[in-house]
């Protein structure tokens, strides 16, 4: 296992106040694995990310739960020891690559001093490392780039900055943060697909969060579908797909437009609050099936091989399994827990 996050609840500080953002939610990450992390924006997807490296803004504080990576307790860290683990082992990719990049620096010098963070002194090494990391993201011409401002490349070619500062030292997880939203379609497919290259290729394990499902499907092995702070489903992605169990997951689906749809309304979903400060299911208020019960307690998770030890225990180490099975796919949902898929009595 190379992530277990456990009953993670963050929130939001004013004043003496603290206000739930993320309430107890528990997933894990297997070596090589590609998990999804995807819902509406507002729902927590970032936090959730900018949690485990410890990255939280200082008005955000993590309230509850632990964040095992490698088998070691990240909040027992000190900030001396999480600087080790991050960039080197962990690592995280941001959705605006501009704004991540140092305007007055140059890309050779931005990606060389994550080597030099972490121990390299060997210039020339450094800088083929550099070289070489920079032909492996598909970035032409490296030497010209090398001495290259972020503002002389494109959106995408510096989306592949990103990604080759992310991943020179070869980290055990990598953290992808919408890391195609701004980007064209085209750059969009590249990104994917150098996504996918670094997975197979360096082995290492990705954390892919978006709101656009269609990537989603293309890159990942395993989803986490999130509303309002709460994980509501989990499962392989193309079980999701063809069997949604949480009505909220239904929705997202049927909102997407396909050649199978053609000449037919898209799903919406009802108009309301997005959720309530309550213990029950966030999606309640806007739910056509909710009943008085999904208000009064948070549903427990029921699917096909429902439970615990598919959210945190080691069968996450099956690897495959997750692709071509249902074994695992659960949701929070009271419809989920009568065996019925979303929106079908």
């Amino acid at each position: 296992m190379v992530l277990d996050v456990r009953g993670l609840s963050v929130g939001i500080k004013r004043g003496t106040r603290c206000f739930p953002v993320i309430r107890d939610i528990s997933f894990g990450i297997a070596r090589g694995e590609i998990l999804g992390l995807v819902g509406e924006s507002g729902c927590g997807k970032t936090l959730t990310a900018l949690s485990i490296p410890g990255l939280l803004p200082p008005a955000v504080e993590q309230t509850g739960g632990t964040i095992r990576f490698l088998g070691r307790d990240l909040g027992a860290r000190s900030p001396r020891e999480l600087s080790r683990i991050r960039g080197r082992d962990l690592s995280m990719v941001f959705q605006e690559p501009a704004a991540s990049l140092n305007p007055l620096q140059r890309i050779g010098v931005q990606i060389a001093e994550v080597l030099r963070l972490h121990g390299e002194r060997d210039a020339a090494l450094i800088r083929r490392r550099v070289l070489d990391m920079m032909e492996h993201v598909g970035l032409p011409d490296p030497e010209r780039i090398f001495r290259s401002y972020p503002h002389q490349l494109s959106g995408g070619m510096c989306q592949r900055v990103m990604i080759a500062l992310a991943v020179i030292n070869r980290p055990r997880l990598l953290i992808a943060d919408e890391p195609t939203t701004a980007l064209d379609l085209p750059a969009q497919i590249q990104i994917l697909s150098l996504l996918r290259k670094t997975n197979q290729e360096l082995g290492t394990a990705i954390l892919f969060i978006s709101h656009d499902l269609s990537v989603i499907r293309r890159l990942c092995g395993r989803l986490l579908v999130m509303y309002a702070g709460r994980i509501v489903e989990s499962g392989p992605v193309e079980a999701i797909f063809r069997k949604p169990l949480h009505e909220y997951t239904r929705l997202l689906l049927g909102s997407i437009p396909s050649r199978d749809r053609k000449g037919r309304p898209l799903a919406t979903i009802p108009a309301g609050l997005k959720g309530r400060a309550g213990d029950g299911c966030p999606f309640a208020p806007r739910c056509g099936y909710a009943e008085s019960r999904c208000e009064a307690a948070f549903p427990e998770a029921a699917g096909f091989d429902a439970g615990p030890a598919y959210e945190t225990g080691p069968a996450y180490e099956t690897g495959p399994a997750y692709e071509t099975g249902p074994a695992g796919h659960w949701a929070h949902c009271v419809l989920a827990g009568r065996g019925k898929e979303a929106g079908r009595g």
